[in-house]
């Protein structure tokens, strides 16, 4: 075993790297002991396990907290923190490069993990020789993550990353991080989703060794894990629906993209598991309390696992075309790798166990009315619109793989298709919270005239904008269907949903006494509020969300002018006035200059200098100038330079450096010419190319005589990355928000985009609401089994 993790060590092994061998080596001998302690029905290897998960945790602990040191203080020797961090990054940001790309995201989802299987190790209340497999699988999922790393390691050197660079070579400066991940919402939404993620290991492995203890016809520890796995599963989508929350706030308010939500493959992954962890929520809660779902439950807790892994492989495998996606390499390979194992392992056995048993015989209530089949009805759901976003992902693949035709989809599909099912949750939700209540006639009368209402609002159309699409003769007949339904359709079903679930709480809360049954109940209610609330939102800014153009000229006499620049929409519906324009580069030439220590440290063949000259002279022709009383001299021809002694310069030049052998009289001569050569109150031109170019602009916007907006806009140039960002400017009223961006500014001028997004804040308060909800439910429960 040993010899097979030191195979796979990299040719330089650092401090690092080798807490990554450790935890490799030592996680995957506490899966293999506690495995056997499992087959062996044994606990004599109680001491060992402990010593093993132990160590595995706590190196890669060190490894995730060195990284961080490294990266605090600048060691670009790691070619991971060079490619990922630089000096001019605020604390925050260069926290955010730990987890920037492949490995370091690995090294913490790995780290967070461990944390949480060796928990369950080391935790009194989860012993029992049925819980050694459960945390087998979990250690043996963090041994996986921990060999992925010893294949691609965030701590290779730089001289080992990158051919041709000299033995100890330090690099004055990194390469900066990716421009989009410079924003507070991005530093926070990777480890919320990796917390998240790591939570949700032990469910799987419990998932999967109830069925193999089914097998074996041997007690299963599910239902004693259950209640410490339900609280799992809701802190895990608590944190996931929090990171979804984050991600589209980012691409919202952040990059300009204009909208909070695109279908992009990286979205509609996470989305996946957040749908089949609410179904698998659902389904544990009712087999808790009712025993129903005593198979699906444990398949369905399996089974999210492998969906976060499927998550991952769109945004590292490289097949998935998306903003958001990494390049494939080693943890690529990888993360495939434990998705097909997971994946057949939660899908493979309760498969098997229920083809050869003859189903889940659980249920015995088989009233098409009763609360046991509604509630099937909303758990398929919940798989049906995973299912919708999994093949809208796949299908593409599956075509180009079959065909060689690229073909894509787009966002039709998946609003087109979810559409009805949606509908359909929102009334037979309504009519479970009615049935809950004992009030049958009434369900029934109210979800009979729910529907006629919704299928009557479904023809209601006032205009073309409230069909839900412009279906094509050719296209599937369900979009035909469903596209030339009017938004109207979702809102007596939304309104029913949320007014029962409101009747639910009154009728359940009132009279009772307890305030852990009403913080329970208050969530209940907030989760199920909130998702009709951000239903509702969410269609009508799909359809109604409205765009115009405008183009601004001649900026750079903004500041000289009194009068602003007043240019009109295309459409003539605003008017922008322009009252301000100003650009800064980041950094100037000034602060772009390398001391004279530096230049013989940076090994650049032009570096740009900047020192006081302290001594002249001319050698052999040539004008030659000491800087700052060093071994670094800048050089030139006499009859093109000139230096003084005592005057501060900038300088552009190619390098020559000598070895302490050569008797030349420097460590180093620059020569340079009058073109780029200057003094610091009068740099020269074009010798430098700033990291950012920032343009900003003074905007107000009327429609009509009424201010709709007014603020600054940016727009952000990365030179070093080819990049562009954007700081839009956003108005938020109750109704709605004005959203204006720029497409591209500079002196010249600029384009803009004003969109108007109707009931965009409600949005944001319907999650918000639905977090807050799982939050009481969480404490609700939590005080309620310590009364």
């Amino acid at each position: 075993m040993s010899e097979t993790v030191l195979s796979m060590v990299p040719a330089s092994l650092t401090a690092g790297t080798l807490l990554i061998v450790i935890a490799a080596f030592t996680g995957t001998l506490a899966a293999a002991l506690l495995f056997y302690s499992y087959l062996a029905q044994t606990d004599e290897l109680r001491k060992p396990i402990l010593l093993t998960s132990g160590i595995a945790t706590v190196s890669l602990v060190i490894a995730h907290l060195y990284l961080t040191y490294q990266f605090i203080v600048g060691d670009y020797t790691n070619a991971y923190v060079y490619q990922n961090s630089a000096d001019h990054l605020d604390l925050l940001y260069k926290v955010t490069g730990v987890y920037a790309n492949h490995e370091g995201s690995i090294l913490l989802w790995a780290t967070l993990t461990a944390i949480v299987a060796t928990y369950t190790v080391y935790s009194s209340r989860f012993q029992g020789l049925g819980s050694r497999l459960v945390q087998s699988l979990s250690l043996g999922v963090v041994a996986t993550f921990a060999f992925m790393l010893v294949t691609q390691s965030p701590f290779t050197p730089i001289e080992v990353a990158q051919s041709g660079v000299p033995d100890n070579y330090v690099p004055a400066d990194g390469s900066g991080i990716n421009a989009l991940l410079i924003d507070p919402w991005m530093a926070i939404h990777p480890p919320i989703t990796f917390a998240s993620y790591a939570l949700l290991v032990v469910p799987f492995a419990l998932g999967v060794t109830h069925f193999v203890s089914l097998f074996r016809g041997q007690d299963s520890v599910f239902k004693e894990w259950l209640p410490s796995m339900i609280i799992w599963l809701r802190v895990s989508w608590l944190l996931l629906t929090a990171a979804i929350l984050f991600g589209a706030i980012w691409a919202y308010g952040v990059l300009g993209w204009g909208g909070f939500w695109s279908w992009d493959p990286v979205e509609t992954a996470v989305l996946i598991p957040w749908l089949w962890l609410t179904a698998t929520l659902h389904a544990t809660n009712r087999y808790s309390k009712t025993g129903e779902y005593k198979l699906f439950a444990p398949a369905a807790a399996a089974f999210v696992f492998p969906l976060i892994i499927f998550a991952t492989t769109v945004v590292r495998s490289g097949v998935f075309r998306s903003v958001h996606s990494f390049a494939a390499g080693g943890i690529g390979a990888g993360v495939l790798f434990l998705m097909v194992v997971t994946g057949i392992l939660a899908i493979g056995l309760p498969l098997a166990y229920w083809l050869l048993n003859g189903g889940d015989e659980s249920s015995t209530d088989r009233n098409w009315l009763s609360h046991g089949t509604i509630f099937h009805a909303v758990v398929l759901s919940f798989a049906v619109l995973a299912f919708i976003s999994v093949w809208g992902l796949l299908f593409p693949v599956v075509r180009s793989t079959i065909t060689g035709v690229e073909v894509g989809v787009g966002q039709d599909h998946y609003n087109l298709w979810s559409y009805p099912v949606v509908v359909a949750m929102l009334i037979v939700g309504g009519l479970y919270a009615l049935l809950d209540m004992r009030k049958r006639r009434l369900a029934i009368g109210a979800t009979v005239a729910i529907t006629l209402a919704t299928l009557v609002a479904a023809f209601i159309a006032p205009s073309g904008n409230w069909y839900l699409s412009d279906p094509a003769a050719h296209d599937p007949i369900v979009y035909r269907i469903v596209g030339n339904m009017s938004v109207l359709s979702i809102v007596p079903p939304a309104l029913f949903f949320a007014g029962t679930w409101a009747a639910r709480f009154v009728s359940r809360a009132r009279g009772v006494p307890s305030r852990s049954f009403q913080m329970r109940e208050a969530g209940i209610l907030l989760i199920h509020v909130g998702a009709a609330v951000m239903i509702i939102a969410i269609s009508f800014i799909y359809l109604f969300a409205a765009s115009s153009s405008a183009v601004v000229v001649g900026l750079e006499d903004v500041g000289d002018n009194p009068e602003p620049i007043v240019e009109e929409s295309d459409d003539g519906q605003y008017t922008i006035e322009v009252t301000g324009y100003e650009s800064e580069t980041t950094p100037d030439v000034e602060d772009a200059a390398l001391s004279p220590e530096d230049v013989l440290t940076a090994y650049e063949e032009n570096p740009l200098v900047r020192g006081e000259i302290t001594a002249v002279d001319q050698i052999e022709g040539t004008a030659v100038a000491q800087l700052d009383g060093t071994d670094v001299w800048v050089a030139g021809d006499p009859d093109s330079v000139s230096f003084e002694e005592g005057e501060e310069i900038i300088a552009l030049g190619s390098l020559f450096q000598f070895d302490s052998t050569e008797d030349v009289g420097a460590d180093a001569y620059i020569y340079t010419n009058a073109e780029n050569m200057g003094t610091v109150a009068d740099p020269p031109s074009d010798v430098h190319t700033p990291r950012v170019i920032d343009h900003q602009m003074d905007i107000t916007v009327y429609e009509g005589d009424n201010e709709v907006a007014s603020g600054t806009i940016a727009a952000q140039d990365h030179t070093d990355s080819q990049m562009n960002t954007n700081d839009p400017l956003i108005q938020r009223g109750l109704t709605g928000d004005t959203y204006i961006v720029a497409t591209e500014i500079d002196e010249i001028g600029a384009g803009l985009t004003i969109t108007e997004y109707p009931l965009a804040n409600q949005i944001w308060l319907g999650v918000i609401m639905g977090m807050v909800g799982m939050v009481l439910l969480l404490v609700g429960d939590r005080r309620r089994d310590t009364n």
